[in-house]
């Protein structure tokens, strides 16, 4: 159980610190991301584990996408063989991010509306502040940034990410059913 938690955690973290960028990782991430909000994970997620074929599908629309980007540029002859993207592990571990980061802006929506799930036990005091100190925090806000933008002090700034952070990873913790 505490190696899952800890899973939990990094991922969260992770997603939560993720700003994008120009390299391949991240911009395949972003093309995975497209990908689960185009309704095709959601169409899979409803077949049987063993029919999904998740790699076989993102591999399709990423190749798709890339040929519509070619389009546009200069036409160089490029071929599926001379393009490498990553084993059905890796895509499926890109589409579990994406699907972590559109979960936790949900869950931030949340906070910003002051709605807490019941299920945790960590008393947030102020959760539309916190909602609104993650989604700047998510956004690449510094934290004088956000604390500026707020008018609140830096060191509640920083406190307000932490309460949300560790709210967000428990929440999480639940939905994954642990400590249920």
């Amino acid at each position: 159980m505490a190696i899952q938690f800890e899973r939990i955690i990094r991922r969260v973290k992770y997603s939560m610190n993720y700003h994008g960028s120009y390299s391949t990782r991240d911009i395949l991430g972003s093309l995975v991301a497209r990908w689960v909000n185009s309704g095709e994970w959601g169409r899979l997620k409803e077949i049987p584990a063993a029919d999904r074929h998740i790699g076989e599908s993102v591999r399709r629309f990423i190749l798709d996408r890339l040929d519509q980007v070619r389009r546009r540029g200069e036409q160089a002859e490029l071929t599926e063989e001379q393009i490498m993207l990553p084993d059905d592990l890796a895509l499926i571990e890109m589409v579990e991010l994406a699907e972590l980061r559109t979960w936790i802006a949900a869950r931030v929506d949340d906070l910003e509306h002051g709605t807490l799930d019941h299920r945790v036990r960590i008393p947030l005091a102020q959760p539309h502040q916190v909602g609104q100190v993650l989604r700047l925090h998510i956004l690449g806000r510094t934290q004088r940034q956000i604390a500026a933008a707020l008018g609140i002090s830096l060191g509640l700034a920083n406190k307000r990410i932490l309460e949300g952070t560790n709210y967000l990873i428990v929440l999480q913790g639940v939905e994954q059913g642990i400590g249920a």
